[in-house]
């Protein structure tokens, strides 16, 4: 099972109005690309019900674009933020997105952590990144300095607020709920900590990729390109980001 990050509306998302990295690629030679993902679990025959009867009923555009506006204004209530915590929701918006598959990702978080804990021993390798000593530690202290990017995220929404929450998704999944705007700060605050690079030098990192057992800096730096620049995006264009696996 691999790990896209997708920027864009979540209309267009939940339609599967959208294509991988890999289905671009796969289109563009003529090949077809199948993606599987995890079923999502059925509702109760209840629970559908009362979705007719709320006029929620139904499939396509219209109840997939009423499903997630009412989540939004879910996600604005349980945030705090209200009203404030929305988005850019036209199912029809251009759409973004990038595959540092889960290698990559888990060495930009155990990058994150060993910047907290210089002293630490870095992992020779990728493997389990959650049974990691550093990262077990920073994601004990409650006010670490990475919280949107460490603490399992799956939604960052364009929404200024200082904590990830959690929220019951629109399959009745629990997840949590990060703010793009403070991913980026968070990233930011990493490459200063580290790196020092330019956005030049960040997207040749994205350009050159990293192969699968790379060393865990290239990784990281893989990694890092991809999230830094897909929130970016996610802010300037008012969409929502995604983890897609």
């Amino acid at each position: 099972m691999g790990l896209d990050v997708y920027v864009g509306s979540l209309t267009r998302y939940y339609l599967g109005n959208w294509e991988t990295i890999v289905q671009q690629a796969g289109r563009e030679q003529g090949l077809q690309v199948q993606v599987m993902r995890p079923s999502q679990p059925k509702r109760s025959l209840l629970t559908r019900f009362f979705d007719r009867f709320r006029g929620a009923g139904g499939s396509g555009p219209e109840a997939a674009l009423r499903d997630v506006m009412r989540w939004r204004t879910t996600l604005g209530k349980i945030s705090g933020v209200g009203e404030s915590f929305e988005w850019n929701e036209s199912p029809e918006y251009e759409y973004f997105t990038d595959k540092p598959a889960w290698d990559c990702y888990g060495a930009l978080l155990l990058w994150a952590c060993y910047q907290q804990l210089p002293k630490a021993k870095r992992a020779s390798g990728i493997g389990e990144w959650s049974s990691d000593p550093a990262y077990q530690t920073i994601r004990s202290i409650p006010k670490h300095p990475y919280v949107h990017l460490l603490e399992d995220t799956e939604f960052w929404f364009p929404v200024d607020f200082p904590r990830p929450f959690s929220a019951t998704n629109i399959h009745g999944q629990t997840v949590a709920i990060g703010s793009s705007v403070r991913l980026i700060q968070e990233l930011e605050s990493l490459n200063v900590a580290t790196w020092g690079a330019t956005d030049e030098v960040i997207d040749d990192w994205r350009a050159e990729g990293a192969d699968y057992g790379a060393p865990l800096e290239k990784s990281a730096r893989f990694g890092f390109a991809i999230f830094y620049e897909l929130a970016k995006l996610s802010v300037q264009h008012r969409l929502p980001m995604k983890l897609d696996y």
